[in-house]
């Protein structure tokens, strides 16, 4: 290569890695003030914990956030969910999820069915893209993408960030969204009128004759729950690692479970049958690696 041309390439890097630098710094201030503007949230809501959760319905994209603060340092947070064989532990604790694999560094195999017991085979198998997009001193955050899913899906997005906190303690954001079509929406519209009819997701919207609170409903009360399983599977994985290795797997499914309890939104099955589906389902997952 001639000198000026290596020079040329030499300068073209620098820059690049200075326009990197400049959006991360970007991205950890942003998550920085939004910390600051949600501290009266984070200590005064329905959770009864530092947890805020919103969610959105843009033309036909669907998406849930939740920012909360989890009592860990940021270096273990960072460095426990970096690999896409570490967010399989985390998606397998949600309901609908029935099996989970690496697939190398950069994709995750996943399939998705119901929220009770399942055949492999009747599931909706979805390839996500798996992204650590930074993980530094200051900020990191990991995307993972699908271009389709299950009855007419399609763009799921999947965003973890953090950013240390004093009293070593970590500011994460999770948010989950996709895209519906024409038969994803009639699907979602039935299921929401039957066996869907009258769940609630998180957002209050009002109050009820008897004063208690009125939550939101609907396509958003629906994002509002599955983001929050995926928020309290992040915080069984972590709060797991300090269990023996052996042990780990079981802690994070009974604390997922207690996580859900707090809440009747999320209430489906009993501990009892999560814990026989989920043990399954694992084992599924060990003989087909």
């Amino acid at each position: 290569m001639k000198r000026k041309n290596l020079i040329r390439l030499l300068l073209a890097l620098a820059a690049l890695f200075t326009f990197l630098g400049s959006v991360h710094a970007q991205n950890a201030t942003t998550l920085e003030t939004k910390y600051r503007q949600l501290q009266n949230k984070l200590a005064n809501n329905q959770f009864g914990q530092p947890v805020y959760m919103d969610s959105s319905l843009q033309s036909n994209t669907i998406s849930g956030d939740v920012y909360s603060v989890v009592n860990y340092p940021y270096s273990t947070v960072r460095t426990a969910l970096d690999t896409p064989t570490e967010w399989c532990e985390v998606l397998m604790l949600h309901l609908n999820i029935k099996y989970c694999r690496a697939l190398g560094k950069n994709k995750v195999e996943v399939y998705a069915g119901t929220k009770k017991p399942q055949p492999l085979k009747n599931a909706y198998k979805m390839t996500y893209n798996f992204k650590p997009v930074i993980n530094d001193d200051r900020y990191m955050q990991i995307i993972m993408d699908a271009k389709s899913g299950p009855v007419g899906t399609s763009d799921y997005y999947m965003m973890m960030e953090a950013i240390p906190l004093k009293d070593n303690r970590t500011f994460i954001h999770i948010r989950y969204s996709y895209h519906f079509g024409t038969m994803a929406k009639i699907a979602t519209n039935l299921y929401l009128d039957t066996a869907g009819s009258g769940k609630e997701g998180f957002t209050i919207v009002g109050k009820k004759t008897n004063g208690t609170p009125e939550y939101i409903t609907g396509l958003r009360g629906a994002i509002e729950r599955n983001t929050m399983r995926y928020y309290l599977a992040v915080e069984a994985y972590l709060g797991s690692l300090s269990a023996p290795p052996a042990q780990q797997r079981e802690k994070r499914l009974k604390a997922w479970f207690k996580g859900t309890e707090r809440y009747p939104q999320l209430y489906e099955i009993t501990e009892k049958q999560y814990l026989s589906m989920k043990r399954e389902e694992f084992n599924q997952e060990i003989s087909n690696n």
